[in-house]
């Protein structure tokens, strides 16, 4: 006996009938959250995008989910694609953000890995360069100034940090007050992991 639904149709003849575009669909990415003791603290890797948006600004190294591969994989492909680096990283956040990609919707799955140092970046893909950031921040109140250096390179971003009732970062509901340097919202994402670790 087949089980059918109130219009009386199996599983099978909803399928045959149903529109897979009747809802609005986000792309899908995976991003990549590298740590390492650089000696002086914490350090955070980081790639300058080849490409619009945000070209020459920095980001987390990440990427598009290709058509059959699991967001695992593609974090993995990304990082080395874009760092040379291949390391195993574990998940970390969805960020589902309305408008946090000016090329349309767009969610992401966040992994991330913890090194005991750097391990030599060399930039590919799409993109022009990848160096190790000392990661410093400061705080009044709930908006908070992400800082990274990278010898003369310095990237900053101001943000204002919404927190649920344990304490911890709503990175859907923060939000970017002025990029500086840093792509999409990566800020947020890092300010969430460092607080992770």
């Amino acid at each position: 006996m087949q089980i059918t639904d109130s219009k009386g149709r199996t599983q099978e003849e909803f399928l045959a009938e149903y529109d897979r575009t009747a809802y609005d669909r986000p792309s899908y990415t995976a991003d990549n959250l590298l740590f390492a003791d650089n000696g002086d603290g914490l350090a955070v890797l980081m790639i300058k995008r080849g490409g619009h948006p945000f070209l020459g600004e920095w980001a987390i190294p990440g990427g598009f989910v290709n058509p059959g591969e699991c967001a695992e994989d593609a974090a993995k492909r990304e990082l080395g694609e874009e760092t040379g680096i291949e390391v195993d990283t574990e998940q970390l956040v969805t960020v589902s953000t309305p408008g946090r990609d000016p090329r349309g919707w767009t969610v992401s799955t966040c992994f991330m890995g913890l090194l005991p140092e750097p391990i030599a970046p060399a930039a590919g893909d799409d993109a022009s360069d990848a160096k190790w950031f000392s990661i410093d921040y400061l705080a009044s109140g709930d908006v908070y100034k992400l800082i990274l250096k990278s010898g003369e390179e310095i990237a900053t971003t101001e943000l204002k940090l919404v927190r649920g009732a344990d304490g911890k970062i709503d990175i859907n509901r923060s939000e970017i007050l002025a990029r500086g340097g840093i792509a999409f919202d990566h800020a947020k994402i890092i300010i969430y992991a460092v607080e992770s670790l």
